[in-house]
C-alpha cells in the first residue's frame, strides 16, 4: 500500500470556492423562491402595515435557512459514502477520521462548526494547514478528521 498524500491548502482552497459558488447557486433559487412566496403574498393580501416588521422576520429566517442549508450539505455530503462535497470530489480529495473510517453525521457536524470557529479567529484555522504534518486545519484536529487525495 502506498503512502497516504493528505490534500493540501491550496488543493482545500480550490475546493471550498467551488463548494461556495455550488451554495451561491443552491441559495439564489431557494431564497428567490421564498422571496417571490413573500412578495406574492403580501400583494395578494394587500398588506400594507407591519412591512419593517415582515422583512425583519424574513430576514431571520433566511439567516437561519442559510445557516442550516450550510450545515446540512457539509455534514451530509462529507459523512455519506461519497466522503466529501462537491468541491472536494472535484479535486479527488476525501474526508476521512484519523482512524481511516467514514466520518460520522455527528463528526461531520463538529467538523463543519469548527470551521466558523476559524474564520472568527482571522482565518488562523485555516492556515494551520499549511504547516501541519497531516496538513489538517484547525477544524480538522477538533473532529479528528484527516483530508486524503485519492480512495484511500
Amino acid at each position: 500500500m502506498g503512502e497516504t498524500v493528505y490534500g493540501g491548502f491550496w488543493r482545500r482552497l480550490i475546493a471550498a470556492i467551488l463548494d461556495q459558488i455550488i451554495l451561491l447557486l443552491c441559495r439564489t433559487f431557494v431564497f428567490g423562491v421564498l422571496a417571490l412566496i413573500l412578495y406574492a403574498n403580501l400583494y395578494l393580501f394587500e398588506v400594507k402595515t407591519n412591512l419593517i416588521l415582515i422583512y425583519g422576520v424574513f430576514g431571520v429566517l433566511i439567516f437561519i435557512l442559510n445557516i442550516w442549508l450550510t450545515w446540512i450539505y457539509y455534514a451530509l455530503m462529507e459523512s455519506s459514502s461519497l466522503q466529501g462535497t462537491l468541491g472536494k470530489l472535484a479535486l479527488g480529495v476525501r474526508v476521512f477520521h484519523v482512524d481511516k473510517r467514514a466520518l460520522t453525521f455527528e463528526e461531520a457536524t463538529k467538523r463543519y462548526f469548527a470551521k466558523i470557529l476559524s474564520r472568527y479567529i482571522l482565518l488562523i484555522g485555516y492556515i494551520l494547514c499549511a504547516f501541519s504534518s497531516k496538513k489538517q486545519a484547525m477544524h480538522d484536529f477538533i473532529a479528528n478528521s484527516v483530508v486524503i487525495v485519492g480512495r484511500t
